[in-house]
């Protein structure tokens, strides 16, 4: 774990992948133990560190989000809930907000709020799965604004399709 401690190791912070990483951090750790070279040993070492190549790449990663969450706040969608077809999503604009929606099977309408509880970036549809997917760190949310998979802990925030039935939701200078 440090130059410290040489003889502790712990191996941590699994999530959805503990089969297959936490297999692995056996194999490392046993190696180890034994005194074995391990071929994936450095790939997971805490102390991988390497300031020219791990600085650019942190840099690169965090001006991807920053990109993501401005076009996202920028986005001129000008869709209408006249536009949704069943097993459909459409992204709409009511009062200068950006919301989401989508047409299920049922042709009952679910509506949220696109804004990530995370950090705030604006979410995406995704046709293949039918879910709300946020560009900069992968929070996934079902189509009635569930989460399925984080960081974002906190559900998309939803509302109720009658306020906006009968209404042109093409944004516009008078707040519709």
């Amino acid at each position: 774990m440090s130059d410290a401690h040489p003889n502790v190791y712990v191996s941590t912070g699994y999530r959805k992948w503990g089969m297959t990483t936490g297999t692995l951090a056996a194999m490392i750790l046993s190696d180890a133990v034994q005194l074995k070279q391990n071929r994936y040993a450095s790939l997971y070492s805490p102390n991988r560190f390497y300031a020219n190549p791990s600085i650019a790449t942190f840099l690169r990663e965090n001006l991807n989000v920053s990109k993501h969450l401005l076009l996202g706040k920028l986005d001129l969608t000008n869709q209408s809930l006249d536009d949704l077809n069943t097993n459909e999503a459409i992204v709409f604009k009511h009062n200068g907000q950006r919301k989401g929606a989508f047409k299920d099977a049922e042709n009952h309408i679910h509506i949220v709020d696109t804004t990530c509880t995370h950090l705030g970036c604006e979410v995406a549809w995704n046709d293949g799965d039918h879910t709300w997917d946020c560009p900069c760190h992968g929070s996934r949310f079902s189509y009635t604004g569930d989460v399925i998979e984080g960081p974002a802990e906190t559900p998309l925030q939803t509302h109720d399709h009658s306020l906006f039935t009968n209404l042109d939701t093409k944004d516009d200078s008078s707040g519709w």
